[in-house]
């Protein structure tokens, strides 16, 4: 018998962890095992024919928001051609609800509810020795046209009897982003997450964690993102598995979620240490809010985090990704402005703006009346409205949303966005929501821009504020795009002025061995020529290795160097070196 096992992920580079779970645990049954994974974005008719031809006697998808309604399209379709066909449907967009799906759904045979490491291998039992599925906890099934819902399957208790999912290598997970998993449940009570569901945390042993790091380093995996939810929920233990990752080296970057305000001072040391790149945090704040807080059961001491992600900023080896969410309970559009504020003022490496889904099961989608929720009835079942803030009002966050992710999680407009700040008084919400105002005045929304594009229009918006230097705002664009690239042009309007005089310095510069090897050792072995494909000299009128936030400007003509062979680990932007000699 064959059993197929597939999802639909949101990337092409993501993969999918369950299915490899489920895949092992019927390792003891006379069954052949595929896994074919396909994406959202994928044309349904090659994927349903590619399913077809695998020729399944049992086909089981792994279901989520994002890929539930196209899920359902090619099991309806699958079954038009295949009435013999066995469908199974599990993850967590099924496990609530379950009746209702079937009801909907006649096509679906059975959908497991919950962890599957149990309940999927005494299912597929059950279907071959062609028994009662009566006894089986954690599933729901039809049975002479009635639908029936067994009781929940208690979780795993003891998660090491569950295999390492990567047994069989990474040959056919080669660009792909592997996922990892050391602990099951969270200790908090969040409403609009799923996790506050299941009671306790549930850890694999450390030592076997340890094996199973080694063996994604030892196999030169780039990145791995471990899906617990809240990996330092046990501080000791989590400090000793970074203590691990550290120690082993290698060029695996390393993903965890993360509450900011439970690391501790000795856990901040020891990541003090930590190689540039090696470890990558998200951390969840959602709201600053106290009383938004306090409605959805989350308990963040805000001046905590703030100081913690402080200190790992200021170690400048640790990628900070920090998230808000819009539309929780009492948080009106005034509040999240403040939250928004207090979030940015952090400096984080990427910030993102996400917006409440009220998912099946959450707290949130229970007491959506109370709160006065609408919500759009298709997933990922988003808010629309509440009782605390409108749809225009959400509407306005989305914009703000899409230059925040444009122009601000790109790291391109660094220097930029830092004076544009300065001048609304530090208020970067109000200058994201004026620039969003311009946006959608200008009629830019909707339409695909390129870089050179978003450089011109941050220039002709910044032009229209009150109290800006021009010239000096045109010096810090300039600045931030030379910082990412060679320029062999420039955008209109921060084109720079550099004539016969400069360029002759410039090449002077490159030909002289001395400064080679005092400004771009790392070059010496290039030709001239070589090195400045490599390298680049700009001129500017002002002194902009200042920080335009402190709110001095010194017009004085200096020379950067910008060694693009040399970038940072974190924000990949090109090494910049002041000269001083070149005049």
């Amino acid at each position: 018998m064959r059993v197929l096992l597939t999802t639909l992920n949101s990337k092409f580079i993501h993969s999918n962890l369950a299915l490899r779970y489920l895949r092992d645990s019927l390792g003891s049954l006379p069954v052949k095992v595929i896994i074919d994974e396909f994406t959202i974005n994928d044309n349904l008719e090659p994927v349903i024919g590619n399913i077809y031809r695998s020729k399944p006697d049992i086909l089981a998808f792994s279901c989520y928001i994002w890929n539930i309604e196209k899920t359902l399209v090619i099991a309806k379709t699958l079954k038009r051609v295949r009435t013999d066909l066995i469908i199974i449907l599990g993850g967590p967009e099924v496990s609530y609800g379950s009746s209702s799906i079937m009801e909907e759904n006649p096509y679906i045979d059975y959908i497991v509810k919950g962890e599957g490491e149990i309940t999927f291998p005494l299912l597929i039992d059950c279907i071959i020795s062609e028994k009662h599925p009566n006894r089986i906890d954690g599933i729901t099934y039809r049975l002479k046209g009635k639908i029936i819902d067994n009781r929940e399957r208690e979780p795993v208790k003891d998660l090491d009897i569950i295999p390492f999912p990567y047994e069989e290598g990474f040959d056919k997970l080669k660009n792909k982003i592997i996922y990892y998993e050391t602990i099951r449940g969270c200790p908090f009570e969040c409403q609009y997450c799923l996790s506050s569901l299941s009671r306790g945390v549930r850890y694999l042993p450390l030592d076997r964690v340890r094996r199973e790091l080694k063996t994604f380093v030892d196999s030169g995996i780039p990145q791995v993102k471990l899906v617990d939810r809240t990996f330092n929920c046990n501080p000791e233990r989590a400090r000793k598995i970074f203590q691990t990752i550290i120690e082993m080296g290698g060029n695996t970057n390393f993903h965890f979620e993360i509450c900011g305000d439970l690391l501790d001072e000795d856990t901040l040391d020891l990541l003090k240490s930590a190689p540039p790149g090696l470890l990558q945090f998200e951390i969840g704040v959602q709201s600053t809010y106290g009383k938004t807080l306090e409605s959805i059961r989350r308990r963040t001491d805000f001046t905590r985090l703030s100081a913690r992600v402080k200190k790992l900023r200021d170690y400048k080896n640790i990628h900070l990704h920090l998230d808000l969410i819009a539309g929780l309970p009492k948080e009106d559009y005034h509040t999240f402005k403040e939250s928004f504020n207090d979030v940015y003022r952090l400096s984080p490496d990427r910030l993102q703006l996400g917006f409440l889904k009220l998912l099946k099961g959450s707290g949130l989608r229970k007491n959506a009346q109370k709160w006065g929720y609408v919500f759009t009835p298709y997933t990922p079942y988003e808010v629309l409205e509440n009782q605390d803030i409108t749809y225009d009002e959400i509407l306005k966050l989305k914009d703000i949303e899409d230059l925040v992710e444009k122009y601000y999680n790109s790291h391109r407009f660094e220097n930029s966005l830092l004076y544009l700040g300065n001048i609304f008084g530090n208020d970067y919400f109000s200058l994201y929501e004026e620039f969003a105002d311009y946006w959608r005045r200008m009629g830019l929304t909707g339409v695909s821009h390129s870089l050179f594009s978003l450089y011109k229009i941050i220039f002709q918006f910044g032009l229209g504020i009150k109290n800006i230097d021009q010239e000096y705002f045109k010096e810090l664009i300039r600045l931030d795009y030379v910082s990412w690239q060679r320029p062999s042009s420039y955008p209109e309007g921060i084109e720079g002025e550099q004539g016969k005089d400069s360029k002759g310095k410039i090449r002077r510069f490159f030909n002289d061995p001395d400064n080679i090897a005092r400004y771009l050792p790392d070059l010496i072995k290039y030709t001239p020529k070589q090195i400045s494909r490599r390298a680049h000299i700009e001129f500017f009128a002002y002194d902009v290795t200042i920080d335009p936030t402190r709110g001095k400007r010194v017009k004085k003509p200096t020379q950067i160097l910008f060694n693009y062979d040399t970038r940072g680990q974190i924000d990949s932007k090109a090494k910049i070196t002041k000269l001083i000699n070149l005049c």
